[in-house]
């Protein structure tokens, strides 16, 4: 453990030993929803985005089904749509992107605890096997093994590759690169990447589309989360109207939804867009800011919901951070 780490579970165990969070929630409760996100469910960072240990989603799922009320996602649009009031202290589960171990990882887990989930699936990403673009360049400079690598996407530089730091810096200007370029030109820049870097990208570790199914049988929901998984706010309006529709068509196609929920990959969005993904037709919008924790009629509306990342930790961490005596806890180690 690091010494992040050590503080973060120290001063989460005191929180919970001293009862300050059993306080909070009796005397405190918190009128609305609490939606949490998440993406990946494994113990790795594979593609440098760390997953979430699935013995401690776990936990956390079982703290939360003790305390509090999982709210299915179309629910609580219900309720929105309706101008009821929502049930106090209700939580609703969402996972982005749409990755397999969702399935194989979370399910059981979700199924185990009666959890009511959303997946926002990146819709290409499904249909073609291929990780979020984000995640192949993640995978790509932490597998190679070359010195070296000189592209446009560098700058036409030859970059050193030798060290953690050299390929995480390396990593770093080429996300920054290809997250404003169109997305045909985006794919043809990673292909050469995997070309020079001599590594073959996986192309099994998103859902299929029969497992969508599976999970929808089972009682998950599912939303769109664009087709390819751009960085939306820097795209074209024509290239945002085109992910956002291609994206909705394959939600309407393939699981029967006529107006699915709709989540912007990597929180990049504009007023604009969010204006855009109402009138192509999605029921919902979520524009997550770190300040607002708790949903509420009155507060925000469906095409403004917020939510908060499932802490990477042990089932005592949400506790202390959800029901702590101070929400601004994930501020000290951020």
């Amino acid at each position: 453990m690091s010494l992040k780490e050590l503080t973060r579970m120290g001063l989460s165990q005191i929180i919970v030993g001293a009862g300050m969070a059993r306080v909070s929630r009796k005397f405190c409760p918190k009128n609305g929803a609490t939606i949490f996100c998440g993406h990946r469910v494994a113990d790795d960072d594979e593609g440098c985005l760390q997953g979430l240990r699935p013995s401690w989603l776990a936990e956390q799922l079982d703290y939360l089904s003790r305390h509090y009320h999982f709210l299915p996602l179309s629910k609580l649009l219900d309720y929105y749509e309706r101008h009821q009031s929502i049930p106090p202290n209700s939580v609703v589960i969402t996972f982005d992107d749409g990755f397999r171990d969702n399935f194989t990882n979370a399910y059981p887990i979700l199924q185990q605890y009666h959890v009511p989930a959303t997946v926002f699936l990146a819709t290409g990403c499904v249909s073609s096997g291929d990780l979020p673009w984000p995640q192949q360049v993640g995978y790509l400079f932490q597998k190679t093994k070359v010195d070296r690598v000189c592209h446009i996407t560098t700058k036409e530089i030859s970059v050193p590759l030798k060290s953690p730091s050299d390929r995480n810096a390396a990593r770093t200007t080429v996300r920054k690169v290809l997250g404003h370029m169109p997305r045909v030109e985006r794919e043809r820049s990673i292909a050469e990447l995997s070309s020079l870097l001599q590594v073959e990208i996986p192309r099994d570790r998103m859902l299929t589309w029969d497992q969508v199914k599976t999970m929808q049988n089972g009682g998950i929901e599912f939303g769109a989360h664009s087709f390819s998984h751009p960085w939306m706010a820097l795209l074209s309006p024509e290239e945002a109207r085109w992910e956002m529709e291609a994206s909705l068509h394959d939600i309407q196609h393939r699981c029967g939804i006529t107006r699915p929920p709709f989540v912007f990959p990597a929180g990049s969005f504009t007023t604009d867009l969010v204006k855009m993904a109402i009138s192509v037709g999605f029921r919902c919008v979520f524009q997550s800011h770190y300040s607002m924790r708790v949903n509420q009629i009155g507060v925000n509306d469906q095409f403004s919901l917020s939510r908060i990342g499932l802490p990477n930790a042990p089932g005592v961490i949400l506790e202390a951070e959800l029901d702590g005596p101070f929400h601004a806890l994930r501020g000290l180690y951020r």
